[in-house]
């Protein structure tokens, strides 16, 4: 019995569900051993080898542990080589240094000695010098007309007169000479004159 929807299908298409009859499921094409062949034990077994041989073995971690071993060896070898050398400079530079420092202090020993020195002979020169001018003779009076080796003799006859007897056969003198002073002027008091007796004999 048909109702209005296969009507209305009818007159669209001329079909109705009746007229092509039960609906089917696609179906899938035909599995076929020739399109997914399965592996063999054969060819599972080679896959097997083949990784296997792709796989690191002991022999060649020994291997890379040697290289390894042998290449840190020889990188130390030249680091200990260079510390090595490296202690050498260290060790000339304080030698050096050392000598260095004590030459500085023998130098400065020295120099402080030399400077105590230098100072003892100083004070030795000026109590020399107090002395020899302490030793002078100012004879005041000589008329300033009489040049050095006038008034040298002229004074050595005073003193043999006034010594007489025990004058010494021949007198010497460290230093005669007028004052070191500028001269006066005429009719001022004349400057005086210096002796330093040296040899009596």
């Amino acid at each position: 019995m048909s109702g209005p929807m296969d009507e209305f299908l009818q007159s669209q298409t001329g079909l109705t569900h009746e007229a092509q009859g039960p609906v089917k499921a696609p179906t899938s094409p035909a599995y076929t051993a020739s399109d997914h062949d399965q592996p063999t034990i054969a060819d599972i077994g080679a896959e097997i080898r083949q990784l296997a041989a792709a796989m690191v073995t002991k022999n060649d971690l020994q291997t890379l542990a040697t290289t390894l071993s042998a290449s840190i060896t020889t990188a130390v070898t030249a680091l200990q080589n260079d510390l090595d050398t490296q202690k050498g400079c260290i060790q000339m530079l304080e030698h050096q240094a050392q000598s260095a420092h004590q030459l500085a202090t023998a130098t400065d020993t020295a120099v402080a000695k030399q400077g105590n020195m230098l100072l003892a002979l100083r004070r030795q020169v000026e109590h020399l010098d107090n002395r020899s001018r302490r030793s002078n003779i100012k004879v005041r009076g000589m008329p300033e007309s009489e040049d050095g080796e006038k008034a040298e003799e002229l004074l050595t006859g005073l003193f043999r007169f006034i010594m007489g007897d025990d004058a010494p056969a021949e007198m010497r003198f460290d230093r005669a000479h007028w004052a070191l002073r500028p001269r006066l002027r005429e009719g001022d008091p004349t400057r005086y004159y210096l002796l330093s007796p040296l040899l009596f004999a």
